[in-house]
């Protein structure tokens, strides 16, 4: 019969493995795809910017920007004018966060226009104006070659979010042209860090949630791949201790009795082992009288006589056919006749309907002197010798 585990039943061991394993396999599989796609939703976030960036700087009169760069800031109204597409874009432009421009003078930015310098549209988006002509100093640890790059006319935008004065943006800056294609300076728009977390935000619950899903996941297939190593490692078991038992009496067969045996003779503490072979009289003369079934009922009943008889730590057996075997580690010539003498009762007391008797050979050795072997043949011997005295009886083999 195959052995049956109950649905709980696993080495934690094997469960925690198979599930660290499992989910760093899946956590790979499923988090690289989402780690690239975040670095490309970057890259498409720096593309947007790039056209808003350049988008601005198209809506900004170059020569007026030129005049305000030569020193005609301090007219308001002029100001106001070249402000005024900058403001109408960034009124429809929620996400982006500061619009400006800026030219360079004496290798240094300054601002020109800033949309925040309409008091009334920076108090409404609560932003922080730039005035006219204040330097832009960039960080060192940001510093690129972002200005020669706009002064030749290409557009720039930052690699990553950026730290400054006024907060963490991804700036994207375009250059500004006059009627005569020259550059007259440049537009700059900034998304704010919070705008990108804004849009993150749902791929992070899906990343959690699959993380979760994964997690899960392999938890159970842990879960399945322990209740089926602990399954497999029972059935083995089952296979093994089948191969090492009679399946009639439930007793150790031979290779099960000689493996024990064997494992206990390599101790080596014992003063003296004792080996007692047990054969039931006329035993084919029961099957042909009584019936396989009247065997089998002997066989049985001799194998619950053997287990009565024995002390704790003795080993009984059923070597195949009718011979059982009585193994005392540790055990002399007396103990052994005791045995023989208890089996010898129990078995003429039998309520079997067949009714039988046993003959019994027992042979002693010193210590581990000699080996089981020896052992075996010479209880062997006193067993025969034993039935040639009339069977029902036990004899001790002597040496002659």
């Amino acid at each position: 019969m195959s052995a049956r585990p109950g649905f709980f039943q696993f080495h934690t061991r094997t469960l925690l493995i198979a599930s660290g394993l499992i989910a760093a396999v899946l956590l790979a599989a499923v988090l690289t795809p989402q780690m690239l796609a975040r670095s490309a939703r970057l890259e498409v976030l720096r593309n947007h910017v790039e056209e808003v960036a350049r988008l601005v700087a198209s809506q900004v009169d170059g020569d007026l920007h030129r005049q305000l760069i030569e020193g005609r800031g301090n007219d308001a109204s002029l100001l106001a004018q070249a402000r005024a597409p900058l403001l109408r874009l960034h009124e429809h432009w929620p996400e982006a966060f500061y619009v400006y421009t800026m030219a360079v003078q004496d290798g240094q930015a300054h601002f020109i226009l800033d949309t925040a310098q309409d008091a009334e549209f920076a108090r409404r988006r609560g932003l922080k104006a730039s005035r006219y002509m204040e330097s832009f100093n960039l960080r060192g640890d940001y510093s690129a070659d972002w200005l020669p790059t706009l002064q030749a006319g290409r557009t720039y935008v930052n690699s990553g979010f950026q730290y400054d004065d006024y907060g963490y943006f991804l700036s994207g800056n375009a250059p500004i042209f006059d009627s005569t294609g020259k550059v007259a300076g440049f537009a700059a728009v900034d998304f704010d860090l919070n705008y990108y977390l804004s849009e993150e935000r749902r791929f992070q619950r899906i990343e959690i949630a699959s993380v979760v899903v994964v997690l899960l996941l392999a938890l159970l297939l842990g879960f399945l791949y322990a209740r089926y190593r602990h399954a497999e490692e029972l059935e083995l078991r089952h296979h093994y201790e089948s191969s090492m038992q009679d399946a009639l009496t439930g007793l150790p067969n031979r290779r099960g009795a000689l493996s024990a045996i064997n494992a206990l003779w390599r101790e080596g503490d014992a003063h003296s082992h004792a080996a007692l072979l047990v054969d039931i009289d006329n035993f084919k003369a029961i099957n042909d009288t009584h019936g396989h079934a009247a065997g089998d009922e002997a066989l049985l009943s001799l194998a619950h006589a053997l287990r009565d008889c024995v002390r704790p730590g003795d080993i009984s057996a059923r070597l195949g056919g009718d011979e059982f075997l009585i193994f005392g580690r540790d055990c002399d010539q007396h103990g052994a006749e005791l045995i023989a003498k208890r089996l010898l009762q129990a078995v003429r007391a039998n309520p079997a309907a067949a009714r039988f008797s046993v003959s019994v050979g027992i042979s002693v050795s010193r210590g581990s002197q000699g080996g089981f072997d020896l052992l075996y043949r010479q209880a062997d011997k006193a067993m025969y010798r034993a039935k040639e005295e009339g069977r029902n009886r036990y004899e001790v083999f002597a040496l002659a």
